[in-house]
């Protein structure tokens, strides 16, 4: 490494450390409209005539103005979009670094290597003589020496410029032999390869849309700013009318900061003082900043002309509850949080302040008054430094919905239906509660979500009274004891609480392992089971002590009509198992009472051809739930032979573990999904498949390919009752569904084609190129109110403003996008999300991003939602879901509704709206 480089690399880490910060590729640079030295501007920035309030460089712009670091040309023009020259950005550099008085004592007149305008040559000098850049590297590049200063910098120049002046050359060699990430490093100069790489792997810059770099690309005028205005945090020297610190004090006229030097300093705030917030760049009121917040200011003197919001969080400890008494002779407050009294010390310039930021007298603080308490953390005293008046005392009755029942902290919150507010309250012994009907309740059977009538005296809360009750879902443990004749009613035993009775919703879902289509008439005394309560009433019972054992293609060896037992043996086992009158008994896919079993199954027992046909079976303990003469069997192929013109073995496993091997002739017909015609070549092992033998049961008839998954719908077509949905990878699909025999819809009287929307999912079984059966699945979307990990439970607000427990299981994971982000912990209050369940079975909550956007319209016929462009190419144009929740506070609003202008808040799911809030 020469002298030179070593030079550079002391060069105060800085010129460009500019640059960890830039989320753009944009480099930049700054002259004077006449070449002389730039001097802090006079207000927070020159006004350009050509930049407007809605030019995505504005803040940086305003910023740089304000340092005095940019400067404009004649008739008040910045020029944005012109180009920026190589002795611009070294000049722009070094006064960002805050080296400009250094640059400026070198008055004696200075040969350079390269021609330069006579504003830079001290700068230049400058930046030679610290190593920033090379004699004999600008003297090569540059053909014609009387064009240097004036030659538009590229970005490949400007990256090493940036590398060399934070000391990263190190980097940049190791980086050299590196392969680029973007699509155009053939147009890298010979020397710039590493420091490009460099530059990217420190996150100073970043590619363009189309995968490129540009090297040779020119630099503007607005993007220098931005550069400078993003890098400047990360420079370790600074020009000295830059200072950061804490808010202790803020009025209209005064700001108290506490420096980086702990140091308390008194400045002024006027009406000409801009104020931005480092988040994104926007534009704010100078009562946004709060007490304690962390600021950038740029000042002239002891004026601050430019204030930037760089960390919202608040230094403060808070402690809320109602205000008992005010001890204004010892500077005391009594608090009551929940069912205790705490005495806080007030500080002697205590500040009070409602909660937008206006002042307010300490005398005007009453008892019953809802505030908060706060504590600057950055000093070194326990008093009280701030009070915020929350609510002032309020004597109301009102409907709303319960948000949160604190118990420990003896608080409860609610959503007052009037204003779509939430409203947060102390439970006290004087609190009751009451049934619709005026019995007395307690406050241990109240639930989120429940609808309640409450009184207020005096801020504090006297009565509730409950309307309705919120859904509310639980499972329950429990061993089956009996059920009532209409099957209207459990009764079941629990441990260790004797015996509790249930009723059972219409619609209740029946799960026994290994038995599709469960009823209620498979459930026995006896068995162990998981109840889904929801309200108490059971929508979901579980049979978890025993599981149906299921017999695939078994011979059926013989029947006993006396003792109604069944032999069958399969290379899975068999034995003899008894038929009852609850037996489902099936042949050819027709129902047949018992009493025909024999004759149709078995043939007459004097008969020669007595049937003994392949039957399935399903079996609970030593009775048959079902059993029906095989029409097809569905397994995993292990084996197949595909050879010309003469007969194959096609061998499948299933389920149940069975070894199956059928006769395949090459003619046979074959269907797989998406194929128009398919051939035994298109079957593979490890295929699912379903084989259809012939009546005879020995050769085969068709073999169809077998495929279940969990489809989000996309469009449907009631007339040819096609549906075309979209599978976990994100393929689309299509299928029809002959008829709505085929259709389950769980919790549904009907189950009908016209139930199946866009944006729900489905559970499709595809057989070959048809649809076996499709189950709705119909998800669960809202505001998530709370969450509980341990329990394996999310309170869900749903669009309609009702709220359940939704019982997900502690294994439910959750999703953005098409990543896997946490589990059921990473689920936050506020939260938007959607939840359905996975191919397994397993649910998937989704959640909505969320961005704050600028509408610009309405597009009516593409019924679309536009808005304004941001600063970091956001997309611009989205659809609706289907369902989408269009809303302002709690009333529902029309999407044409929203004006050009109107910033709201945009939830996504799927690259779709999923809430629009105004």
């Amino acid at each position: 490494m020469s002298k030179k480089h070593n030079q550079a690399r002391r060069l105060a880490a800085a010129v460009l450390a500019l640059t960890l910060a830039v989320g753009s590729p944009a480099y930049a640079a700054e002259t004077s409209a006449e070449g002389s030295s730039a001097a802090a501007a006079d207000t927070a920035s020159q006004r350009f005539s050509d930049v407007s309030a809605e030019h995505w460089a504005i803040k940086h712009i305003t910023k740089l103005s304000a340092l005095g670091i940019i400067e404009g040309y004649e008739r008040r023009e910045y020029r944005p979009e012109n180009s920026v020259t190589q002795q611009e950005v070294v000049v722009m550099a070094l006064r960002m670094m805050g080296l400009e008085s250094e640059v400026q004592k070198n008055k004696a007149e200075t040969v350079l290597p390269v021609a330069v305008s006579d504003y830079a040559k001290p700068y230049i000098a400058y930046a030679f003589d610290k190593g920033l850049i090379l004699p004999s590297e600008e003297v090569e590049a540059t053909p014609a020496k009387a064009t240097w200063g004036t030659k538009e910098a590229t970005r490949e120049w400007v990256a090493k410029l940036v590398i060399r002046a934070i000391g990263k050359e190190q980097l940049a060699e190791d980086l050299e032999g590196e392969s680029s990430s973007f699509t155009d490093a053939e147009d890298n100069s010979e020397w710039a390869g590493g420091y490009i790489n460099a530059a990217v792997s420190l996150k100073i810059v970043q590619g363009f849309e189309d995968g490129g770099f540009k090297p040779q690309g020119k630099v503007t005028r607005a993007q220098m700013a931005t550069f400078l205005s993003r890098a400047d945090k990360e420079m370790v020297s600074r020009p000295k009318n830059i200072v950061t610190g804490y808010v202790l004090e803020l009025t209209d006229r005064k700001l108290k900061l506490l420096n980086a030097n702990e140091e308390t300093v008194e400045y002024t705030v006027s009406s000409d003082t801009v104020v931005y917030n480092a988040k994104d760049d926007s534009r704010i009121a100078l009562s946004n900043i709060k007490l304690t917040n962390e600021v950038y200011l740029v000042v002239k003197g002891n004026a601050v002309s430019y204030m930037e919001l760089t960390n919202e969080e608040q230094k403060l400890e808070t402690f809320e509850g109602t205000l008992s008494k005010l001890y204004l002779d010892q500077m005391m407050v009594s608090l009551q949080q929940g069912n205790q009294d705490t005495l806080y010390k007030l500080a002697e310039n205590v500040a009070v302040t409602d909660s937008e930021g206006r002042g307010l007298s300490l005398s005007s603080v009453v008892p019953g008054t809802i505030v908060e308490l706060k504590r600057n953390t950055l000093l070194k005293e326990e008093n009280i430094s701030l009070i915020v008046v929350k609510q002032l005392p309020i004597s109301k009755t009102a409907e709303g919905t319960i948000l949160s029942i604190e118990a420990d902290k003896g608080t409860i919150s609610f959503q007052e239906n009037a204003s779509g507010l939430p409203e947060n309250y102390g439970i006290s012994l004087q609190t009751s509660v009451k049934t619709a009907d005026g019995a007395a309740s307690d406050i241990t059977k109240l639930r989120v979500g429940d609808n309640v009538t409450y009184e207020i005296k005096d801020n504090a809360l006297m009565n509730i009274t409950i309307r309705k009750q919120a859904d509310y879902g639980q499972t329950v443990q429990a061993t089956m004891t009996s059920l009532n004749e209409d099957k209207t009613i459990l009764t079941v035993s629990k441990s260790g609480e004797g015996l509790g009775a249930y009723y059972i919703a219409d619609n209740v879902a029946v799960t026994i392992d290994g038995l599709q289509n469960a009823s209620l008439y498979n459930l026995e005394s006896g068995d162990e089971l998981k109840l889904e309560l929801l309200n108490d009433k059971v929508v979901g019972i579980t049979v978890t002590s025993r599981s149906i054992k299921q017999y695939i293609y078994a011979s059926l060896i013989g029947y006993d009509t006396e003792t109604k037992l069944v032999t069958i043996n399969s290379d899975t086992g068999g034995g003899a198992f008894k038929l009852t009158e609850n037996t489902s008994i099936r042949y050819q896919g027709s129902k047949i009472d018992l009493s025909q079993f024999q004759t149709v199954f078995i043939g007459s027992s004097t008969s020669s051809n007595s049937r003994k046909s392949r039957v399935d079976l399903k079996v609970s303990k030593d009775k048959v739930v079902s059993i029906e003469n095989t029409q097809y069997v569905d397994g995993t192929i292990t084996q197949l032979t595909n050879n010309s013109n003469i007969t194959n073995d096609l061998t499948i496993r299933t389920a149940g573990g069975q070894n199956l091997t059928f006769k395949v002739n090459n003619g046979t017909p074959v269907e797989v999904e998406g194929k128009t015609t398919a051939t035994l070549g298109d079957l593979k092992v490890g295929d699912l498949v379903r084989v259809t033998p012939t009546f005879a049961q020995d050769y085969v008839t068709k073999i169809s390919s077998l495929k279940s998954g969990v489809y989000k719908v996309l469009l449907t077509n009631a007339t040819s009752r096609e549906v075309q949905g979209k599978d976990a990878s994100g393929k689309t699909v299509k299928f029809t569904i002959e008829n709505d025999d085929k259709i389950y819809n769980p919790g549904q009287a009907s189950h009908t084609f016209s139930q199946i929307g866009i944006d729900e999912y489905i559970t499709a079984t595809i057989v070959g190129t048809k649809v076996d059966s499709v189950t709705i699945q119909n998800a669960q979307r809202g505001k998530v109110t709370g969450v509980d990990a341990a329990a394996g439970t999310v309170t869900l607000q749903a669009f309609g403003g009702a709220v359940q427990v939704v019982n997900v299981g502690t294994g439910a994971s959750v999703k953005q996008g098409a990543a896997v982000i946490g589990t059921l912990g990473s689920v936050k209050p506020n939260d938007r999300v959607e939840i359905r369940k996975d191919e397994s079975g397993k649910y998937v909550i989704e959640l909505a991003s969320v961005s704050k956007r600028t509408v610009s319209g309405y597009d009516s016929v593409l019924k679309q939602m536009v808005f304004k462009a941001g600063t970091n190419n956001e997309k611009t144009n989205y659809n609706l879901f289907t369902k989408a929740y269009l809303h302002k506070d709690s009333e529902t609003v029309a999407a044409g509704s929203f004006k050009a202008d109107e910033e709201v808040n945009v939830y996504v799911i799927d690259d779709k709206i999923f809430e629009l809030e105004k």
